[in-house]
């Protein structure tokens, strides 16, 4: 039995293994591949860099056109994605506390179709976004974007605070209103850092979500000074021709930031969804 045992382990660590080899080689691929000159890229005759070079990041970072502005472009995507997760914090936390406080609305139909959103494939919503924000003058607007991206991602935020809250102690608050706290006072000093792995999670999604969204910004950012990162990456490629080198480095230090995010807070959000799903 326990022969037996062990060799299901080692047979398990080894799918494991493969498993994070086969999502990992990607990202080391592009890596490595950003250090090299085209014709390495092209050739694929090894894969460590013969010629290492900086010219692709030069060229991405430095090499600034009217149509070509990556810096801007990644300026665009972190406005728009701090501003997104900033304002479903708000909106989610005071939502999900008044759901996860009343009754009536938890067992209600507010409760049941928070995430009614997402059976829906969000492509339907394109040509409708589309004529409402010309109608608004928000078109061609980053605004626009926080307002698309914030309403996307707060149902789903939403539902996965209603859980934290619903798992603090009503008896705190009650103490706190006893000592003279009001309402605000208690959600803010009490409620919401007990629930801050809740918060922590649902930001990081928010943050993540519109960092990488591609096709609204498409649909709606026309001028090239007001495009986002993924929007940027795309001007690297043409019909016939495909700058494979900057293509390469901007897809890095796309992925750059979400690792700076993620990484510190990978515990709490582990722990988010974990507190989510599971109540005591």
């Amino acid at each position: 039995m326990a022969e037996i045992n062990r060799t299901k382990n080692i047979i398990t660590i080894c799918v494991i293994i493969l498993v994070l080899a086969l999502i990992i080689w990607p990202f080391v691929y592009i890596f490595i591949s950003s250090f090299k000159p085209l014709k390495e890229i092209m050739s694929r005759a090894s894969f460590l860099p013969v010629e290492p070079t900086l010219k692709n990041y030069q060229t991405l970072l430095f090499a600034r056109t009217p149509v070509r502005d990556f810096p801007r472009f990644l300026f665009n995507s972190l406005y728009v994605s701090v501003f997104t997760a900033l304002f479903t914090l708000i909106i989610s936390s005071i939502s999900g506390y008044g759901i996860a406080r009343n009754r009536r609305l938890r067992a209600g139909l507010i409760s049941k179709f928070l995430l009614f959103i997402y059976v829906f494939p969000t492509v339907v919503l394109l040509v409708p976004i589309y004529k409402l924000f010309t109608t608004m003058n928000l078109y061609d607007n980053l605004f626009g974007l926080i307002i698309i991206y914030t309403a996307l991602v707060s149902p789903f935020c939403t539902w996965l605070l209603v859980s934290f809250f619903e798992n603090i102690p009503r008896e705190l608050e009650e103490s706190a209103g006893i000592d003279g706290a009001g309402t605000f006072t208690t959600f803010t000093r009490i409620v919401i850092p007990l629930a801050s792995p809740g918060l922590v999670t649902a930001g990081a999604y928010a943050f993540i979500t519109a960092w990488g969204e591609y096709m609204f910004a498409l649909i709606l950012i026309t001028s090239n000074l007001k495009k986002t990162g993924p929007l940027g990456l795309a001007t690297f490629t043409a019909e016939q021709y495909i700058e494979w080198g900057p293509l390469l480095s901007g897809s890095i230090l796309i992925m750059i930031p979400v690792f700076i995010l993620f990484m510190p807070v990978s515990g709490y959000f582990i722990k988010g969804f974990t507190a989510g799903a599971v109540k005591e």
